[in-house]
């Protein structure tokens, strides 16, 4: 787990209307399995956070309920891309006047005092597509012979290799994940670690097999890494949603 860095920043100089927002209702470590609900920023107040109805929906009973908010934002002063996050509660759920003739449905939030707010780990479930120009590859048992990334998330690795893929379930192997370092625009960040092959996905004609590879025992630096690399893509996938919707 990576180290906690609280701030005293208020959430209105963090949080803006419009950016996305994470709700984690259940999170199950040991299988890596989370219940996370997304909403968009409506409003804020110094004591309510106001989103839209999440998805997948909240029903009314989940009204006083205790959720973990996570969110990425930058740092105000070292423009650093960070995932922050604090322990809230839905006050309610109910309409909320969008604008002058439109009500909608939302979730009221209670907002964070300043120092209850702290830097969070990047969500388990959160899978990055790799699309041809990010610059990030990944490289592992030479036997799998040219390895294609297709995605990538805090727990591990989606890849495709030659099929029929020499691999099998539970197999352990070392791995080199390969992506720009993005605080400096220049440069690389490199990622060594260990992994296990826990999905195998091929049929019989297939010249590609996919395989599921899960993270073991990530040291501090490369939970770090990743987590920065996560939360640069959600925020620039936050930038491109909010400038096609405009």
């Amino acid at each position: 787990m990576s180290e906690v860095k609280r701030t005293n920043w208020s959430i209105d100089r963090l949080l803006r209307p419009g950016m996305r927002m994470d709700l984690i209702l259940d999170m199950d470590l040991i299988n890596d399995r989370i219940d996370v609900r997304n909403g968009s920023v409506y409003d804020i107040t110094e004591n309510e956070i106001i989103i839209s109805e999440t998805d997948p929906k909240m029903t009314p009973s989940m009204q006083g309920r205790e959720v973990e908010v996570t969110f990425v934002g930058l740092e105000p002063v070292s423009g650093e891309v960070l995932r922050w996050g604090w322990s809230s509660k839905i006050i309610r759920i109910g309409e909320y006047q969008f604008s002058p003739t439109e009500k909608v449905q939302a979730i009221y939030l209670q907002a964070p005092r300043p120092g209850e707010i702290s830097e969070t780990n990047a969500r388990m479930d959160y899978r990055l597509t790799i699309v041809s120009n990010d610059h990030i590859s990944i490289q592992t048992h030479p036997s799998f012979g040219r390895v294609v990334l297709f995605d990538f998330s805090a727990g591990g690795v989606l890849i495709g290799v030659p099929a029929p893929p020499q691999a099998t379930l539970g197999m352990q192997l070392w791995f080199t994940l390969f992506f720009p370092n993005y605080m400096s625009q220049t440069g690389q960040t490199t990622i060594n670690g260990e992994a296990t092959v826990v999905r195998i996905n091929y049929a019989p004609g297939d010249s590609m097999a996919k395989l599921g590879l899960k993270f073991q025992g990530l040291d501090l630096n490369a939970t770090r890494a990743l987590q920065k690399a996560i939360n640069y893509y959600m925020l620039e996938e936050q930038r491109i949603r909010n400038r096609t919707e405009s």
